[in-house]
């Protein structure tokens, strides 16, 4: 004889045993001909749980219950189920349901993964120096949060507490995107979940970035890591090199394919890559001779009995990933930062990230190129961004500008004594003399 399902005499109260045992509650209500819902809350239920505990299957059906109730409640009193009101929610419960969001696909943008790793170390499921989160912070409710209690000096801020990867204080720019993120939550919260709450976050104030960075790869340096970058796998190194020779991104290294790749005019198309208008776009990058040089070298077929030249690969119809780990699956940003990181380590080399690589070829590009076309290049749509990046040497400039220098003030004399020449010419050899230079000038015009 089958055993009857437990059930409930609240309303919206069943249980459920297809999969993981549990007790469902759906709240649902009609208001103005309008028809609304609460997402489904689930009260998991071990059958082998003693009584008292918190998955019993009677505590899960009197937990269930009282939630049903008080929402019903709400809705009679306030119009509107407790869920939707602001002083139902901690920071913790926002977090975490954005959190479920994220995960099931509900939210889905460029900057998930950010979004994804910022609330769990908020919450203390992260790793480094932030691991314990913030339970302070998070388990304020809402209706007390106020802006001081994420920025500002006070002991207890999220200023005060949050680390960067060293365990220092987190510099601004971190501090800005982590108050981006919550920002974030509480404006779902309030747009798509239908949740009547104050955003203590609606205007960040108060926190000017400078995030202009002045370190750039020496070329002592570069030697010394690509030396330790020999013990990763080829893919992992070139990677590394062509995004140094390029000034591509890392996410734009890694999503480069062979179809990409115009070996004929030496240039790459990078796709969806970032823009300030949180746009994706494309970009063509031409490819120096450093970074063609390692295409060509992973584009030679297996069997090749002598290597193909540029032109004769273009006709291969090559396809998939051009940068792949040794399992020849396409290589991961990350994996490219894990192995620049350890190869700086064991290099001695300190302070140098591998975004680093970006500002160094930059700023070498700024050295012969354009702002404009090095803008062009590097992907930067405003100059104010693009003038973050370039670093200019001031001795190399100061030579720049005395060579400049030099070269006016000798033009300048050689004019003067032409001049003085001339003048000392009777009227006949001075026309002379003017139509013969005039003469010269054509010819080597044409010459050229």
């Amino acid at each position: 004889m089958t055993k009857p399902k437990p059930q409930s005499s609240v309303p919206g109260v069943y249980y459920r045993d297809d999969g993981a045992p549990r007790w469902e509650v759906k709240v649902r209500w009609t208001r103005k001909g309008k028809r609304d819902s609460l997402p489904t809350v689930r009260y998991p239920v071990n059958p082998k749980a003693k009584p008292g505990d918190v998955d019993h299957l009677k505590r899960a059906r009197a937990d269930a219950e009282a939630y049903a109730i008080r929402e019903r409640q709400s809705l009679e009193t306030f119009g509107k189920p407790h869920a939707l009101r602001g002083d139902a929610w901690t920071l913790r419960a926002l977090l975490e349901r954005y959190l479920e969001d994220l995960e099931k696909g509900r939210i889905d943008h460029k900057a998930h993964r950010t979004e994804r790793s910022t609330i769990r170390m908020l919450l203390g499921h992260g790793k480094g120096h932030n691991a314990a989160g913030f339970p302070d912070l998070v388990d304020k409710w809402t209706r007390d949060l106020e802006y001081a209690d994420f920025v500002g000096d006070g002991a207890h801020s999220l200023q005060s507490l949050l680390k960067d990867r060293d365990g220092n204080p987190a510099g601004t720019g971190s501090l800005k995107r982590v108050l981006g993120v919550v920002r974030g939550v509480f404006v779902r919260a309030e747009r798509s979940w239908g949740v009547e709450i104050k955003n203590p976050l609606q205007e960040i104030k108060g926190l000017s970035v400078s995030d202009a960075r002045e370190r750039v790869v020496s070329a002592d340096e570069w030697k010394k890591i690509t030396k330790e970058l020999e013990q990763h796998e080829q893919g992992t190194q070139d990677a590394i090199a062509f995004a140094r020779f390029t000034a591509a991104r890392r996410a734009e290294v890694v999503k480069l394919d062979w179809p990409d790749i115009d070996f004929k005019n030496k240039t790459a198309l990078l796709r969806e890559t970032k823009s300030r208008a949180s746009k994706s776009v494309d970009r063509v990058i031409p490819l120096p001779a450093a970074a063609l040089a390692i295409v060509v070298r992973r584009a030679q077929p297996a069997n090749a009995k002598r290597p193909l030249a540029a032109e004769q690969l273009a006709a291969l119809g090559l396809s998939g990933p051009v940068f792949t780990s040794g399992k020849g699956k396409r290589l991961r940003a990350d994996t490219m930062t894990q192995a620049w990181t350890r190869a700086c380590a064991r290099a001695g080399v300190e302070g140098a990230r591998i975004h680093d690589l970006r500002h160094t070829r930059i700023t070498e590009l700024g050295r012969f190129l354009t702002a404009a076309e090095a803008a062009r290049v590097s992907g930067h749509t405003d100059l104010a961004t693009f003038f973050r990046y370039f670093n200019p040497d001031p001795v190399e400039t100061g030579k720049k500008i005395d060579a400049m220098e030099r070269g006016h003030q000798g033009n300048a004399d050689a004019i003067r004594k032409a001049a003085a020449d001339l003048a000392a010419l009777n009227p006949d050899d001075f026309a002379a003399a003017i139509s013969a230079a005039i003469a010269t000038r054509m010819r080597n015009a044409a010459g050229r």
